[in-house]
């Protein structure tokens, strides 16, 4: 059985390389009996981050198709895409938000893309699905868009009520799946690993002096834009943990090459210092959390917190956004 999957794994971003690898072990899981292989289209096949024996990356078409010199490049992944959907059976489009109205891309309004890819999966008569989608749609004219994309879905799973709900009022039915991170660790524990909650207004470093781990490494995983001051409350939480003879470790979650400003790596090394580290991979950032590398983290990032809870890790979190409320005490 041969599986084609189309999702945002191209950024260096964690969050992203997760879904996709455990979107996999489920469709696995769930096909085991088919022997499923796997065609995953991305637009940096140099990056795999996730690798094994029955799954393939392909290069996604189009690629900058404004640019004359890609031309031939866009040629040939656009024959491949159609040889791979052919000799697919089933065809998946997964992982979180990629249903954007106005998102900037290759393409002036990315749903086209999603249409087009849509088409020719019906076009070779093969089924398709949504895997974990969201809908972040904000163009009256989209509804249309979506209704043609979704009237080719065989099988729509969503992320939240929100896509749920824009669904629904276009009489398209879905269902609500959890973020397939959350099934990283099979032996997950149902301990609470949350050690506090804070809003973004009531964290202050001080609050650091209520914990007690001496001699124990502190990771950090925090994301710019969002704390008020917060190139001057980070360096006070640093210090803070390191006059309590804690070592701390900055783990970025993204390492985007294009969007800087989402680069967390760029944004946390000017934090670097005597007793303060940075970790440079992804890779080496999930195997701090898979092997229990670390004493307590410090969390904004969504999937630090679940990855956390997922491996029995004691943490704070920071609470940035509504999707990272579900942990609570």
């Amino acid at each position: 059985m041969n599986i084609s999957i189309f999702m945002a794994v191209w950024c260096q971003n964690l969050w992203d390389e997760l879904i996709l690898k455990n979107e996999i072990n489920s469709l696995r899981e769930k096909y085991k009996d088919f022997s499923p292989k796997f065609q995953v289209f991305t637009y940096d096949i140099k990056n795999i981050f996730y690798s094994a024996d029955d799954i393939e990356y392909f290069e996604y078409f189009p690629i900058n198709i404004k640019n004359p010199k890609n031309i031939f490049r866009n040629i040939k992944n656009f024959w491949i895409f159609l040889s791979v959907i052919k000799k697919s059976d089933l065809v998946v489009f997964g992982g979180w938000g990629i249903f954007f109205d106005s998102e900037v891309g290759n393409a002036k309004n990315p749903l086209n893309q999603w249409f087009l890819r849509a088409k020719i999966a019906k076009f070779f008569r093969k089924k398709l699905m949504t895997y974990w989608v969201s809908l972040e749609l904000k163009r009256e004219e989209s509804k249309k868009k979506i209704q043609k994309i979704f009237s080719l879905v065989d099988e729509a799973l969503v992320r939240d009520e929100k896509s749920q709900k824009y669904l629904t009022n276009l009489w398209i039915q879905s269902e609500i799946i959890s973020d397939p991170v959350f099934w990283d660790n099979p032996n997950i524990s149902e301990k609470n690993s949350l050690l506090d909650s804070f809003t973004l207004d009531d964290f202050s470093p001080e609050r650091l002096y209520k914990y007690n781990f001496e001699n124990k490494k502190v990771w950090l995983a925090l994301r710019s834009w969002f704390l008020p001051n917060e190139e001057k409350i980070i360096q006070q939480c640093i210090e803070i943990i390191v006059n309590l003879w804690w070592e701390v470790y900055l783990l970025p979650h993204s390492l985007h090459q294009t969007d800087l400003q989402a680069n967390d790596y760029l944004f946390l090394e000017k934090f670097v210092q005597k007793k303060v580290k940075i970790v440079s991979s992804l890779q080496e950032v999930y195997e701090i959390y898979a092997k229990k590398q670390v004493d307590m983290c410090i969390s904004m990032r969504f999937h630090s917190m679940i990855l956390c809870q997922s491996y029995g890790i004691e943490f704070i979190a920071i609470q940035y956004a509504n999707k990272t409320q579900i942990f609570t005490k």
